[in-house]
């Protein structure tokens, strides 16, 4: 693959931003596979990522390195001979030709579907989609152009999936959920199954009916068994280019913005808005009907009870106690810098007494 292809591939995928400049003769460069600074030689293509491996990549015998403006000057002079694409960020750039890479080795057929998949007559798939063996695709679905439906995959009625999605094996999108292009779900993820909603009647629980759905933005990625509830009245929300890790849980009316990250195991209770571009810890526990701004991280294992106007990062982990000690734990830690202070004043005052005497 010409490298010159990989990078006006790129450049597409990041909706032209991410540029490439070749030196050498790194645009006629036929690449195999990308390969470690140490370890490249013949036919790869290695990245700096960091400029403290600066002399990992003056050693490397990769075919082309791909390095940031700086590193470039920095290693080989204001017109380097030596192959090289110079990009803003190595690594992003990496991702995208990796992806690209990877694309064009698995070759699928498209525009296939399966005599052993179930597609409604009154279903609608773009020619160039690929419907799976065991796939489900219920009446008034859309499936998108060059999307992949895998097997044991059920799209629900009144679905919608866009365009170079991929739904993997026995992953469901239930009714009325819409999913966006370019999106990735993985095996075992459930999109749009009933929110947790019950009302209370004389010591019973009442079901209430989840008339909301689920909606996916663009360039979503959802880890495998992660579940995303679908709204009681309104739509739970995933934004563009969020990115959820394995096994987590978006109780129903969630939104989550654009470009936000979270791993795995991480439950979100009911109706929480969630920012964009902010990181979320594995194991992270988030009560619902809360608001967390854009921005922000929250550390691995962190219980969130409520946001603290103006914090750009909050984590903390407590051992399980009764609920009455925990409440009291939760309010001394709140106190403790407080006390701090106040300690540090009574030393100075009981030091001053002891000088007296």
């Amino acid at each position: 693959m010409k490298v010159k292809f990989l990078a006006d591939a790129i450049f597409r995928l990041s909706d032209n931003r991410l540029t490439s400049t070749f030196y050498g003769d790194a645009q006629d460069k036929d690449i195999v596979t990308f390969a470690p600074l140490e370890h490249a030689g013949a036919g790869h293509i290695a990245f700096l990522a960091q400029s403290k491996w600066r002399d990992a990549a003056l050693a490397s015998h990769a075919d082309v390195l791909v390095v940031t403006e700086a590193d470039a000057t920095a290693m080989y002079g204001k017109n380097p001979t030596r192959a090289l694409v110079v990009t803003q960020n190595p690594y992003a750039w990496f991702a995208w030709a990796l992806q690209v890479m990877l694309t064009v080795a698995k070759g699928r057929e498209t525009g296939f579907i399966s005599e052993r998949a179930f597609v409604s007559e009154k279903a609608t798939v773009a020619p160039s989609a690929r419907i799976d063996p065991m796939a489900v695709v219920e009446a008034g679905a859309h499936i998108g152009e060059r999307t992949h439906i895998f097997p044991g995959a059920y799209v629900g009625e009144n679905a919608t999936v866009g365009d170079d999605t991929i739904v993997y094996a026995n992953a469901s999108i239930y009714h009325d959920c819409k999913v966006g292009s370019r999106v990735i779900i993985h095996s075992g993820a459930v999109i749009g199954a009933d929110g947790f909603g019950f009302a209370p009647f004389l010591g019973e629980w009442v079901k209430i009916p989840q008339v909301g759905a689920v909606r996916i933005e663009d360039d979503v990625e959802i880890g495998a068994n992660t579940t995303v509830d679908r709204g009681a009245l309104e739509d739970t929300v995933v934004g563009r280019g969020t990115k959820l890790d394995n096994q987590i849980q978006l109780g129903h009316n969630v939104h989550v913005g654009e470009h936000t990250v979270m791993a795995a195991c991480t439950g979100v209770a009911g109706s929480t808005h969630i920012g964009s571009h902010c990181m979320v810890g594995g194991a992270s526990s988030i009560n619902g009907h809360i608001r967390i701004p854009d921005g922000v991280q929250i550390g691995p294992s962190t219980n969130i009870r409520r946001w603290q106007e103006g914090a750009k990062a909050m984590m903390g982990v407590f051992p399980a106690q009764e609920r009455v000690a925990a409440e009291r734990t939760i309010v001394l830690v709140q106190r403790l810098s407080r006390m701090r202070e106040e300690l540090k004043v009574l030393t100075e005052k009981v030091q001053e007494l002891s000088n007296k005497h």
